[in-house]
C-alpha cells in the first residue's frame, strides 16, 4: 500500500484481492492501483466476475497543502454539528452530570479557550458528531486512554469516562 501526497491510497492486486475476501462491503469507488500493470491485471479479471473496472485517478490541480486545507474546511457531518456551540454543549453536559461546582465551570472555560486558540473547535464539533453516532449505534467504547483523560471537554463530549477534575488531572497534559 502506498499513500500519495494527497492522501490517496494505492493498493496492489494482492491487497485488493485480500480486501475483497475479507470485507463483503468493500467499495471500489475510491480504490486506486499502484501502476498501469496493476490496472490491467485487475480490469482483465473484472469481466470474469462482473465487477466494474477501475479508472485511474486524476491528481488534483492544486498544491497538496492547499488541497488538504480545502478538504479540512468541509467536515463531513450534518450542518447541526457544523454550527454546534461546543461550549454550550459542554455546559449542558455539566448540568446533566450534576457537575455544577464552580471549579468545573472555570476549568471548562480555560480549556475551551485553549482549544479555540489552537483552532480546534471544528475538531471538537466533529468529535461530538462521532460520539453521538457511537452512542446511537450502541458501539462500546473504552474508559479512556492516554493524556486525553485529562481533558474535561473530551469527558463531557463522551470521548472518555474519566472525570479529570475528580482525579485532579490537568487538561494541559493533553494540550501540550
Amino acid at each position: 500500500m502506498i499513500v500519495d501526497e494527497y492522501g490517496q491510497v494505492y493498493l496492489n492486486n494482492k491487497e485488493i484481492t485480500d480486501k475483497f475476501y475479507s470485507d463483503v462491503n468493500f467499495n471500489t469507488a475510491s480504490l486506486f492501483l499502484q501502476d498501469d500493470h496493476e490496472y490491467k491485471l485487475h480490469n482483465n479479471s473484472c469481466t470474469q466476475f462482473e465487477i466494474n473496472p477501475l479508472e485511474k485517478p486524476n491528481k488534483p490541480d492544486i498544491d497538496p497543502v492547499e488541497y488538504h486545507q480545502l478538504l479540512s474546511s468541509d467536515w463531513h457531518m450534518p450542518d447541526t454539528y457544523k454550527n454546534l456551540d461546543v461550549l454550550d454543549f459542554c455546559c449542558k453536559k455539566l448540568e446533566e452530570k450534576n457537575l455544577i461546582a464552580l471549579e468545573y465551570v472555570q476549568i471548562l472555560n480555560k480549556e475551551y479557550k485553549e482549544f479555540k486558540q489552537r483552532n480546534m473547535i471544528d475538531i471538537l464539533r466533529f468529535m461530538c458528531y462521532i460520539m453521538d453516532q457511537i452512542v446511537q449505534k450502541d458501539i462500546v467504547t473504552g474508559v479512556g486512554r492516554g493524556s486525553s483523560v485529562s481533558s474535561l471537554v473530551l469527558y463531557l463530549i463522551g470521548v472518555h469516562h474519566i472525570d479529570p477534575v475528580k482525579y485532579n488531572l490537568s487538561y494541559k497534559e493533553f494540550l501540550r
